[in-house]
């Protein structure tokens, strides 16, 4: 039996967006209802018997910016946390008419961002509830296919993406993903447990480094202190539980695992392969008084496949793909990372943050056939230890200031070994054995930056990072530079400028002695942009940005020697609408147009680099039919991704092989699919139960990811697609009590 009567609350901090401060006694109300308190002397607030539902929060505070959370859901028996944290109003323009706060722009970031709540992402259609699967639907940002997580960001690598977690780095952010590799299928972060994400695109403060096209930074909730909450989670992905509430002593704790279901799939499907992953991820947070602030991080996850026999592989053609040679696999990939981050208030005007953290990553392959099933394989394991510290400072209210250290010791194991073979085309490749046992190298980086506000319509910030690697002997220095000026309450001129340094991997260094003098990549990134608010819930943006692309890592077909030969460039122009959830009404649209090209050396012709997506068309909309009821669409449509075509056969010692075209010179044919999510929920006396329906594809297009030829024995070539999911119903539910 329904019970509308039982009744929920609603908790949350506020504080300084700028120094982290509490506010206290700031005015927090749920709009349109008599609901309402004030925060108290630790900027904590708290509201009772709130009915069921989705609700609008806003927070105001003397001397600040007012703010609007959207998308607050409150469920009965259970507390909802939210955390605001305002502008002082002086970083606003003095003529401001106060508005609803539906959109805040970072003091630091004045281009290419976009954040994005947990609520944003639950609703998000033909993502399965994935944050990577979201934001493969922003401007700028290029999807793999459904059977990828990747994030594409303008015409870069994925392995170009820095990703943290509560400031600690995640080296692997996606179940069966590798470094190098477009493909991964879930992100290893349940959603549930988000604060919030971060997105930057382009031109990022100097706090970030050593990574070339963007950074994906996810802030964990520190639980609540009111009452613990648990959520149980299925869909045909796995299943997962996790819980929330008060920890020992005066701590606040969340806690999640979850086991995927896809070796149970492929095992009823009779497939060869049996994938499985697990993952936790944890977190306890004490205040120690009111200057400190401790919260011990963690996570853990691993993927594990096996196979046995493949269909058409017989092992005997050395110029076949890796998949139908090597018919027996198994491998293991698995990581963990544990951290303690401490937030000290100096002053009123100042606080620190310290991280200490622990990260351990790696891999096992045996490949082979069924008379020899580990003819090759690798053991890799990379081990860091880091420490963080950043400062930062409000002399002025019109000035602040940070700085920051950056220290990183690296261990690291890699063993690999292959057999003797032949690219398509016909070129020896000899067989291998690396071991690779170097001394611990590390990493040091130091930044300093400041935001500066001369009059109230202008925000500038510059910076300035140092990076060294001692296993390359390198140090590099990167200015960055971004301007805001705001013409009216309405509309904003954004532009920023910086230089961007990637090192080498260590997989990639590991492959061949020669690799140790490999330097590191650069990109200099060149933005401009408006930002308009069309209306106090509405906001279109347009940016222009230009990638500049130095000593690119180039491979060689048949030797595992890398060089920096490679230069490039990325350039586009984004256009994007976004509308918050108001009258029950969310969505978003964006077009992108860009070219990436590379070439492999002066004076040689440059390509269409293999992530080139010209047009990339995003659609997305979501619709509260009911107090129970959610509707959410989305619409893809993206360019064909560059290929090498087949342009013939050769003979070479009795046997056929592919004769390439030229490089990335042909094109997939166009992605695009629609996806449609359907939510029902129903309300019990003690807990709630949703049920959903993800529909990914529903019109069934037949997207091709890639091609895959070959030559028979009759010297015809045959190539065969790869298609993207077809039309995939995801069943879910969820239980939260």
């Amino acid at each position: 039996m329904f019970a509308q009567t039982n009744t929920g609350t609603l908790s949350g901090e506020v504080s300084d967006a700028v120094t982290k401060q509490p506010l206290l006694y700031a005015n927090v109300s749920i709009v349109g209802t008599n609901f309402g308190t004030a925060s108290n002397d630790k900027g904590y607030f708290l509201i009772n018997n709130v009915p069921p539902g989705v609700y609008q929060l806003r927070v105001s505070y003397t001397g600040y910016s007012a703010q609007t959370k959207v998308d607050i859901g409150v469920i009965q028996s259970r507390n909802t946390t939210v955390y605001v944290e305002l502008l002082p109003s002086q970083f606003e323009l003095e003529e401001v008419k106060v508005t609803g706060g539906y959109f805040q722009k970072q003091t630091e970031q004045a281009v290419s961002h976009r954040s994005l709540t947990p609520q944003e992402i639950r609703r998000s259609a033909g993502s399965a509830e994935d944050i990577f699967r979201v934001m493969q639907s922003h401007p700028g940002v290029a999807t793999a296919g459904g059977k990828s997580a990747q994030l594409i960001v303008r015409g870069g690598s994925p392995d170009e993406n820095l990703t943290l977690l509560d400031n600690i780095e995640i080296y692997n952010p996606i179940h069966f993903a590798r470094s190098g590799e477009s493909m991964g299928i879930i992100s290893i972060i349940n959603p549930s447990l988000l604060k919030g994400v971060d997105f930057m695109t382009g031109g990022f403060p100097a706090k970030y480094g050593d990574k070339m096209s963007s950074v994906f930074e996810m802030s964990l909730v520190d639980g609540n202190k009111e009452l613990y909450n648990t959520d149980v989670n299925v869909n045909l992905g796995g299943f997962g539980a996790m819980i929330d509430g008060p920890a020992l002593g005066s701590g606040k704790m969340i806690f999640s695992a979850r086991r995927g279901f896809f070796d149970l799939l492929t095992s009823i499907l009779n497939r060869p392969a049996a994938p499985q992953y697990y993952d936790a991820v944890g977190k306890i947070t004490y205040d120690l008084d009111n200057k400190n602030r401790i919260s011990l991080v963690g996570f853990y996850y691993l993927d594990q496949i096996s196979r046995e026999g493949t269909t058409g592989g017989n092992g005997k053609t050395s110029h076949e793909s890796t998949d139908t040679k090597y018919n027996y696999l198994t491998r293991d990939d698995y990581g963990t990372a544990f951290g303690i981050n401490w937030r000290y208030l100096f002053s009123p005007k100042a606080f620190s943050l310290t991280t200490l953290s622990f990260s351990g990553n790696g891999w096992n392959t045996l490949q082979g056939t069924e008379a020899d099933r580990s003819l090759r394989g690798e053991d890799i394991r990379e081990n860091s230890y880091d420490f963080k510290n950043e400062i930062t400072y409000l002399p002025f209210p019109s000035l602040e200031l940070k700085a920051g250290a950056y220290f990183r010791f690296i261990d690291l194991k890699h063993i690999t070994w292959k057999p003797a073979d032949t690219t398509r085309a016909g070129q020896f490749i000899p067989a291998s054995s690396i071991s690779f046992l170097p001394e611990v190298s590390n990493k040091a980086s130091f930044f300093l930056q400041n935001t500066w506000r001369p009059i109230s319509q202008i925000a500038l910030t510059t910076g300035l990072r140092y990076d060294y690697f001692s296993f390359i002997e390198e140090g590099n220095f990167s200015p960055r530079i971004s301007l805001s000026y705001n013409f009216n309450e309405k509309t904003s001129f954004n532009a920023a400028y910086g230089k961007f340094y990637q090192t080498p991997a260590s997989y990639q260094i590991a492959l061949d002695p020669l690799n140790t003098s490999l330097r590191s990549g650069l990109s200099t990134h060149y933005i401009v942009g408006v930002d308009h608010l069309l209306a106090e819930d509405t906001k279109v943006t347009v940016e222009l940005y230009y990638k500049d692309l130095k000593n690119i890592f180039v491979e060689n077909d048949t030797t595992e020697v890398l060089t920096n030969s490679g230069d490039g460039f990325a350039k586009g122009i984004e256009f994007s609408l976004q509308k918050k959830l108001t009258d029950g009404i969310v969505g978003s649209a964006s077009y992108s147009y860009s070219i990436s090209k590379r070439r492999d050396a002066p004076g040689l012709p440059t390509y269409y680099f293999e992530y080139d997506r010209p047009h990339i068309i995003n659609l997305i909309a979501g619709i509260e039919l009911s107090d129970t009821w959610q509707l959410g669409v989305k619409f893809q449509y993206a360019s064909g991704s560059p290929y090498t075509p087949a342009a013939g056969v050769s003979i070479k010692a009795g046997s056929y092989y592919i004769v390439d075209g030229d490089y990335n010179s042909s094109r997939l044919p166009d992605y695009h699919k629609l996806d449609i999510r359907l939510d029902k929920k129903f309300r019990f006396d003690t807990w709630t139960l949703t049920a959903y329906l993800d529909l990914w594809n529903v019109y069934a297009q037949q997207n091709i990811l890639s091609y895959s030829s070959k030559v028979d024995a009759a010297g015809l070539v045959n190539t065969t697609p790869r298609y993207d999911f077809g039309i995939l119903p995801i069943l879910g539910l969820s239980v939260q009590f």
